[in-house]
């Protein structure tokens, strides 16, 4: 929450500041009839940001694990360089920009212009659309009203911008925002991370998953937001929107406006401590309101001679359940106990959308031994914090339960001990 809106609110400000920057330099050169060809640029910038979202999601749709793990690092690359640029170029960008449109006038005059326009646009266009492609798993309803909420916010800065009404300190703006960018660059990262060790690309340690894994949990989102609304509240602090000028006024009129600006400041002072005390409410409320996950104690079976039964009516009520050799009724040398006796391995089961039972080791090969929990209808990496559809266990790789082998005789599972035994040394 709240990572659209400070992204789509900051790219629509700058394509704003480069918008107004380009139109008053053509008012103030006298070069009216070229207004039509930055309207035109802008048009063809936003088609053109269409476009690549268009070609984004069709790619996503071929491999979507991978392209995901993709789109977040492009995405973080992308707004570390405009971080950069920005920084390197806020104090002069009104230079920079006349400059450019300045060197068009010496070439092509309206297709310069356009062509200015659109790339200056796209760019800023760019960046939201790899940064909402990013995002797009998480995608929702409100995910569209906050992108839409900071378009609108932008639009409105650009129309006082360019009549002249707006002053506001960008120097402040570009600094609290840059701050807010730096973390959701963070959060891009270890998304891309994740994403890519579930199928391969990274090889994280089990010490690294439980690293990465706390920071993709829904609490750790929730935390996240709490910071961006904090950061929101400190550019409403400290951020004037209008700047008062004291020059050439003296006496008691100089002391009545800064005692105005005093009052103002102690208000957004008080107002900002409030919402702190809302938005820390707010946040603990939310997470103390998450699913815990049923992590269901292990139920005891007994291995008869080279065999583990279970009953399959317990894997058919919808909820996860696991299962331990029984101390008491093992076999000398029990498989169960792993290579010299130490380990005990578990088993999961769970129903599959068509009432099939679902057993794997509760373990993965990324994770180990930390096993899972259920929320809803899927099951969730207690390491990682990564969801798992029950229909995909069997499957090997990633962050899914390791494959075990196992066959449905009448009203049990039945699992062969040596089967268990070739990845029971997790379990020590």
């Amino acid at each position: 929450m709240f990572e659209t809106l400070t992204i789509t609110l900051r790219e629509g400000i700058e394509a704003a500041l480069v918008i107004g920057i380009i139109l008053a330099y053509l008012g103030k050169t006298g070069k009216q009839a070229l207004k039509k060809y930055v309207y035109a640029g802008i048009t063809a910038a936003v088609a053109g940001s269409i476009a690549t979202a268009l070609a984004i999601q069709a790619l996503m749709a071929e491999w979507s694990e991978f392209m995901e793990g993709l789109m977040f690092f492009i995405a973080a690359f992308f707004l570390a360089t405009m971080l950069f640029w920005m920084h390197r170029t806020s104090k002069h960008i009104k230079q920079d920009i006349e400059a450019g449109v300045e060197s068009v006038f010496n070439k092509w005059q309206a297709l310069g212009v356009l062509a200015l326009t659109f790339f200056m646009i796209y760019r800023e266009g760019a960046e939201v659309v790899l940064f909402l492609s990013a995002m797009a798993k998480e995608a929702s309803f409100s995910t569209v009203l906050e992108g839409a909420a900071g378009l609108a916010l932008a639009v409105v800065f650009g129309y006082l911008f360019i009549k002249g009404s707006l002053r506001m300190n960008l120097g402040r703006f570009f600094k609290i925002t840059g701050v807010m960018l730096a973390v959701i660059i963070f959060q891009l990262i270890i998304g891309g991370i994740h994403e890519w060790s579930e199928v391969g690309i990274i090889n994280l340690s089990q010490t690294g998953m439980s690293i990465i894994g706390p920071l993709v949990k829904e609490s750790a989102s929730i935390v996240f937001t709490g910071i961006m609304l904090g950061f929101l509240v400190l550019l409403f602090v400290m951020v004037p929107w209008k700047q008062v000028n004291t020059e050439g006024i003296e006496g008691i009129e100089k002391r009545k406006v800064l005692g105005a600006m005093r009052k103002e400041r102690n208000k957004k002072i008080a107002v900002g401590i409030v919402a702190a005390f809302l938005i820390l409410a707010f946040a603990s409320a939310q997470i103390s309101t998450l699913p815990a996950g049923v992590d269901p104690k292990p139920e005891k079976v007994s291995v008869t001679g080279n065999e583990v039964r279970i009953p399959a009516a317990s894997a058919s009520d919808g909820n996860l359940h696991k299962y331990v050799c029984d101390m008491q009724n093992h076999p000398a040398n029990c498989s169960m106990h792993g290579s010299d006796g130490k380990a005990n391995a578990r088993i999961l089961s769970i129903t599959r959308s068509d009432g099939s039972a679902a057993v794997a080791y509760d373990a993965c090969a990324l994770c180990g031994a930390a096993g899972y929990v259920q929320e809803g209808e899927q099951l969730i990496c207690k390491r990682c914090g990564a969801p798992i559809n029950p229909d995909t266990i069997g499957e090997a790789g990633g962050c899914n339960p390791i494959p075990l082998l196992y066959n449905v005789e009448g009203n049990e599972i039945v699992i062969q001990t040596k089967d268990i035994g070739e990845k029971a040394d997790l379990f020590k």
